[in-house]
């Protein structure tokens, strides 16, 4: 029997503190970004904004919350891995739980200079559709649009 290193589970407000932990951290790996937010900003964020607007999945090991992705509806709009545990699987089990969901696409944003995740995504069937100079994102920074649609697959 194959054992699972993470467990996927829906995200409750007990676990705001924990993504927002995730979330910081793996900001700070973007190091061409302005630092524009606080870990306690990212804590209301979290609480008070995400896990009322999105559908959040974490995946957790016996060390907490290692990762964790937002929907709503097709936008797959927060998804992070904490740093020590990136390229360990949880975001690919994230991603393919989303995939099956239920959605016939899925699309996303993504920084233009965060060529880890564009590789990521492109390697599990994102096509990216659209780019832009990053005026309309808070960090002023170029991105990518993203989309996985399943009738391509």
């Amino acid at each position: 029997m194959l054992i699972l290193p993470f467990k996927l589970r829906p995200a409750t407000d007990e676990d705001a503190q924990a993504i927002a932990g995730v979330y910081f951290a793996s900001f700070r790996l973007l190091t061409f970004l302005p630092m524009l937010h606080t870990l306690p900003s990212y804590h209301w964020y979290v609480a008070d904004r995400m896990l009322k607007e999105w559908v959040v999945t974490v995946a957790e090991d016996g060390t907490g919350v290692v990762a964790f992705l937002g929907l709503r509806g097709e936008e797959l709009g927060h998804f992070y891995v904490r740093p020590n545990r990136i390229g360990q699987g949880a975001g690919t089990l994230l991603l393919e739980a989303a995939k099956s969901s239920g959605v016939e696409a899925l699309e996303l944003w993504c920084f233009q200079a965060n060529v880890r995740a564009r590789r990521f995504y492109e390697a599990r069937g994102f096509k990216a559709i659209r780019f832009t100079d990053g005026a309309d994102n808070e960090e002023r920074m170029p991105d990518v649009r993203y989309r996985w649609a399943r009738s391509s697959n």
